[in-house]
């Protein structure tokens, strides 16, 4: 599963990345335990409760890929709300949720 938040000013708040190995705590929130995986380049993979997830921008917002696991789609919206609240605010309404096919070849 691939999900993108977008918000419909195209605003993203600057990103205070984690220490080395942490970086990507940026987009996790703090009540979810993780441990990352690879980082480059603001990018990277994130393990939580045995996921696999990838963090990304995309030319609108932020990507956010279910790559190894799986997951309900309640709990990626639990989830994907966590995170928007995390970098956005509690208060902030314009961010939107995209789920978005992923192709295999």
């Amino acid at each position: 599963m691939k999900f993108e938040l977008v918000d419909r000013q195209g605003y993203i708040p600057d990103l205070n990345y984690g220490t080395s190995g942490q970086e990507l705590s940026c987009f996790i929130p703090s009540d979810y335990p993780f441990q990352q995986v690879s980082y480059n380049n603001g990018e990277g993979e994130v393990i939580i409760d045995k996921h696999t997830w990838h963090f990304f921008f995309t030319q609108e917002g932020i990507g956010i890929q279910l790559v190894d696991g799986v997951v309900s789609l309640k709990e990626a919206e639990h989830f994907l709300l966590s995170i928007k609240s995390h970098i956005w605010g509690e208060t902030h309404q314009e961010v939107q949720i995209f789920m978005a096919g992923v192709t295999q070849k």
